[in-house]
């Protein structure tokens, strides 16, 4: 079974499930899950519509079911795929974000339009991600109760600023979270500073915005949501290419928001660069650039990707934005328990990866976050996986 440490200082796995990879011939297609960046925000802004609002998803990943068990405890009501919104409702008891950060800063604008205590939380890996700055931009009393995190944390709205400055450098969540709040309030005045990273995906927020009825960033309107169907995620190709698959239901042009493995500049969809840096492995190389954010992530992107990729014998090096990686290489067996991080695309990279040269990984459900069909797609594509206890 091999030694249940990945080092003599490395965490101990004793006990615990990982995923047992062999070296595996695939073939066959792939159904990528529905947009994780469609579905928060078309949730949030149909719990503004008093009507009902039809929100078709094939799968439904654990990111969006806590952004969807978030807004019920707040007394939105959901029914198979259909969401009531209105007013917010006092919660009894802690909104759990889970692993999500889209979910936790969407939330932390909605609850500050309450006049009413609303406290949230967050696993592990969310405990670590900051929401400070959105939370002193909007200037509203907050509460942390742990010295480590700001989660979990107390919210004391209401909102009542005229005008709101937010710096867009690090993430777009922020930015689209006071996009979103709007219809809560009675408007104010965004102004944003620092160079916008993300932009497609702030650009999304405010044209889904405008679907509703929006006419100016940060004014109130009546939201009206249409019925829709959220379309397949983009950002889950890069994973279908490093497994040499084909999809049944690839995303249009319209609906990728920059996810494309060609372009290594990664100012707007530093979600690929784990990923990405394997497929740049095994081919031709090259330099991720333009990621600085991708530290911010549920893991810092950058230097636990190229820890990772180490344990595959993939020779990689961090710098301050992005990734060197040499091409041509092939994978090998790694030495006892891959880490993943408690990061769903470093755990996904890692799963692809091993069917080249079988590994044991840890974080067996991760990628449940945002696919949770994926290694069910690959096993009957071919791929040898089993959860074993160490």
């Amino acid at each position: 079974m091999g030694p249940s440490k990945v080092s003599d200082t490395g965490p101990d796995f004793s006990g615990k499930k990982v995923l047992c990879v062999e070296p595996s011939t695939l073939s066959g297609r792939l159904k990528l899950p529905p947009s994780k960046s469609h579905a928060m925000r078309w949730l949030t802004l149909a719990s503004m519509d008093v009507k009902p609002t039809k929100i078709v998803m094939w799968e439904i990943g654990k990111d969006v079911l806590a952004m969807i068990d978030c807004l019920k405890q707040l007394g939105i009501k959901w029914e198979k795929d259909t969401i009531y919104g209105g007013e917010l409702s006092q919660p009894s008891g802690t909104l759990d974000c889970k692993n999500s950060g889209t979910a936790l800063r969407f939330l932390i604008g909605q609850s500050a339009t309450c006049d009413f205590k609303i406290s949230i939380d967050g696993d592990s890996s969310l405990r670590a991600r900051s929401s400070l700055q959105l939370l002193e931009s909007l200037c509203i009393e907050f509460n942390s109760k742990q010295n480590t995190s700001e989660l979990p944390i107390d919210i004391n709205g209401p909102f009542n600023l005229q005008n709101v400055e937010i710096d867009v450098s690090n993430t777009s969540q922020f930015y689209s979270s006071l996009m979103l709040m709007a219809p809560r309030t009675d408007g104010f005045n965004i102004t944003t500073k620092g160079d916008a990273v993300s932009r497609n995906h702030s650009a999304l927020t405010w044209e889904l915005c405008q679907l509703t009825g929006a006419k100016n960033i940060g004014e109130a309107w009546q939201v009206n949501c249409p019925d829709v169907e959220i379309p397949s995620d983009a950002s889950m190709m890069s994973f279908a290419k490093l497994a040499g698959l084909e999809v049944t239901n690839a995303p249009s042009e319209k609906e990728s928001i920059g996810h494309s493995l060609e372009n290594s500049v990664l100012r707007d969809s530093n979600d690929l660069i784990t990923p990405m840096a394997a497929w740049l492995a095994l081919g031709n190389g090259g330099l991720i650039s333009g990621a600085p954010h991708a530290a911010h992530k549920e893991s810092n992107r950058i230097t636990k990707t190229v820890e990772m990729l180490s344990r595959f014998g993939i020779k990689a090096s961090a710098n301050t934005d992005g990734i060197l990686v040499e091409g041509g290489q092939v994978p090998s067996r790694p030495d006892g328990i891959v880490e993943t991080y408690g990061d769903h695309r470093m755990q996904m990279t890692a799963v692809l990866l091993a069917r080249f040269c079988g590994a044991m990984i840890e974080g067996v459900d991760l990628h449940e976050v945002a696919w949770p069909s994926f290694l069910e797609q690959l096993k009957l594509c071919g791929l040898d996986v089993k959860t074993i206890t160490i």
